[in-house]
Protein backbone atom coordinates (compact mmCIF):
# COMPACT_ATOMS: atom_id res chain seq x y z
CA UNK A 1 0.00 0.00 0.00
CA UNK A 2 1.72 3.48 -1.49
CA UNK A 3 0.61 6.20 0.96
CA UNK A 4 1.83 9.93 -0.58
CA UNK A 5 4.02 11.47 2.46
CA UNK A 6 4.53 15.51 3.06
CA UNK A 7 8.46 16.05 2.66
CA UNK A 8 8.90 18.55 5.41
CA UNK A 9 12.77 19.80 6.20
CA UNK A 10 12.82 21.16 10.04
CA UNK A 11 15.46 24.18 9.48
CA UNK A 12 17.13 26.19 12.29
CA UNK A 13 19.62 28.13 10.54
CA UNK A 14 22.52 26.13 11.93
CA UNK A 15 24.73 24.28 9.48
CA UNK A 16 23.37 20.40 10.91
CA UNK A 17 19.83 21.44 9.39
CA UNK A 18 21.81 22.38 6.13
CA UNK A 19 22.75 19.43 5.90
CA UNK A 20 19.34 17.90 6.66
CA UNK A 21 18.56 20.29 3.48
CA UNK A 22 20.99 18.35 1.75
CA UNK A 23 19.50 15.03 2.59
CA UNK A 24 15.67 15.82 2.35
CA UNK A 25 16.28 17.53 -1.47
CA UNK A 26 17.79 14.29 -2.59
CA UNK A 27 15.46 12.33 -0.80
CA UNK A 28 12.39 14.40 -2.46
CA UNK A 29 13.94 13.92 -5.76
CA UNK A 30 14.21 10.19 -5.37
CA UNK A 31 10.96 10.24 -3.48
CA UNK A 32 9.25 12.80 -6.37
CA UNK A 33 8.04 14.60 -3.77
CA UNK A 34 7.64 18.46 -3.30
CA UNK A 35 9.99 19.62 -0.25
CA UNK A 36 8.47 21.98 2.00
CA UNK A 37 10.19 23.30 5.14
CA UNK A 38 9.52 24.14 8.94
CA UNK A 39 10.86 26.53 11.32
CA UNK A 40 10.40 27.17 15.04
CA UNK A 41 11.05 30.51 16.25
CA UNK A 42 12.36 29.39 19.83
CA UNK A 43 9.98 31.58 22.12
CA UNK A 44 8.80 29.70 25.50
CA UNK A 45 5.20 31.86 26.14
CA UNK A 46 5.50 31.22 30.00
CA UNK A 47 8.53 33.56 29.92
CA UNK A 48 7.93 37.69 29.60
CA UNK A 49 8.92 39.12 26.58
CA UNK A 50 8.05 42.65 27.80
CA UNK A 51 10.79 44.86 28.10
CA UNK A 52 10.32 47.24 30.76
CA UNK A 53 8.38 50.35 29.44
CA UNK A 54 6.49 48.41 26.97
CA UNK A 55 3.36 47.61 26.86
CA UNK A 56 2.55 43.94 25.87
CA UNK A 57 0.80 44.75 22.34
CA UNK A 58 4.14 46.50 21.46
CA UNK A 59 5.79 43.33 22.86
CA UNK A 60 3.96 41.18 20.82
CA UNK A 61 4.36 42.93 17.34
CA UNK A 62 8.41 43.01 17.76
CA UNK A 63 7.91 39.36 18.63
CA UNK A 64 6.26 38.82 15.41
CA UNK A 65 8.36 41.05 13.34
CA UNK A 66 11.20 38.94 14.46
CA UNK A 67 9.69 35.63 14.02
CA UNK A 68 9.44 36.75 10.32
CA UNK A 69 12.69 38.47 9.47
CA UNK A 70 14.61 35.13 11.26
CA UNK A 71 11.99 32.88 8.87
CA UNK A 72 12.82 34.82 6.22
CA UNK A 73 16.38 34.80 6.68
CA UNK A 74 16.72 31.39 6.93
CA UNK A 75 14.04 30.23 4.18
CA UNK A 76 15.95 32.50 2.29
CA UNK A 77 19.14 30.91 2.23
CA UNK A 78 18.03 27.33 2.12
CA UNK A 79 16.05 28.16 -1.04
CA UNK A 80 19.08 29.75 -2.45
CA UNK A 81 21.22 26.56 -1.59
CA UNK A 82 18.20 24.59 -3.37
CA UNK A 83 18.22 26.81 -5.89
CA UNK A 84 14.14 26.92 -5.91
CA UNK A 85 11.31 27.78 -3.51
CA UNK A 86 9.93 25.64 -0.94
CA UNK A 87 6.30 23.95 -1.92
CA UNK A 88 5.59 25.43 1.59
CA UNK A 89 6.50 27.18 4.27
CA UNK A 90 5.76 26.61 7.97
CA UNK A 91 6.84 28.62 10.93
CA UNK A 92 5.47 28.28 14.36
CA UNK A 93 6.83 29.57 17.79
CA UNK A 94 7.67 28.04 20.52
CA UNK A 95 9.59 25.29 21.84
CA UNK A 96 10.82 23.57 18.97
CA UNK A 97 10.72 20.01 20.36
CA UNK A 98 6.77 20.38 21.13
CA UNK A 99 5.95 22.60 17.85
CA UNK A 100 7.52 19.73 15.58
CA UNK A 101 5.79 16.88 17.70
CA UNK A 102 2.60 19.30 17.51
CA UNK A 103 2.65 20.33 13.53
CA UNK A 104 3.28 16.27 12.88
CA UNK A 105 0.35 15.52 15.19
CA UNK A 106 -1.71 18.19 13.03
CA UNK A 107 -0.42 16.74 9.29
CA UNK A 108 -0.53 12.66 9.24
CA UNK A 109 2.12 11.13 6.92
CA UNK A 110 4.20 14.03 7.40
CA UNK A 111 8.15 12.81 6.84
CA UNK A 112 10.46 15.00 9.06
CA UNK A 113 13.59 15.35 8.08
CA UNK A 114 16.03 17.43 10.58
CA UNK A 115 19.41 17.67 12.03
CA UNK A 116 21.29 16.85 15.21
CA UNK A 117 23.22 19.64 16.66
CA UNK A 118 25.41 17.32 18.19
CA UNK A 119 25.34 18.30 21.90
CA UNK A 120 27.86 16.93 24.20
CA UNK A 121 26.47 14.00 26.49
CA UNK A 122 26.38 16.47 29.47
CA UNK A 123 24.58 19.51 27.88
CA UNK A 124 22.28 16.18 25.91
CA UNK A 125 21.46 15.26 29.67
CA UNK A 126 20.73 18.62 30.71
CA UNK A 127 18.63 20.36 28.11
CA UNK A 128 17.78 17.56 25.85
CA UNK A 129 18.14 17.29 22.28
CA UNK A 130 15.41 18.44 20.04
CA UNK A 131 16.00 15.45 17.41
CA UNK A 132 16.12 12.94 19.68
CA UNK A 133 12.68 14.21 21.73
CA UNK A 134 10.93 14.56 17.91
CA UNK A 135 12.40 11.50 16.91
CA UNK A 136 11.10 9.50 20.02
CA UNK A 137 7.54 11.10 20.07
CA UNK A 138 7.14 12.32 17.10
CA UNK A 139 3.66 10.26 15.32
CA UNK A 140 5.18 9.88 12.01
CA UNK A 141 8.58 9.04 9.89
CA UNK A 142 11.43 11.02 10.79
CA UNK A 143 14.52 11.38 9.49
CA UNK A 144 17.72 12.20 11.67
CA UNK A 145 21.20 13.89 9.53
Amino acid sequence: MSQDRNLVVALDGSAPSFEALDAARDLAKAMRRELSALYVFPHHRGVSATPSGLDEQTSKQNLERMKESESQQIFGEAESRLGKSFAHRYVLAGDPAEEIIAFMEDNPGTHLVMGRRGLSKIKSLLMGSVSSKVASHAPGLVTVV
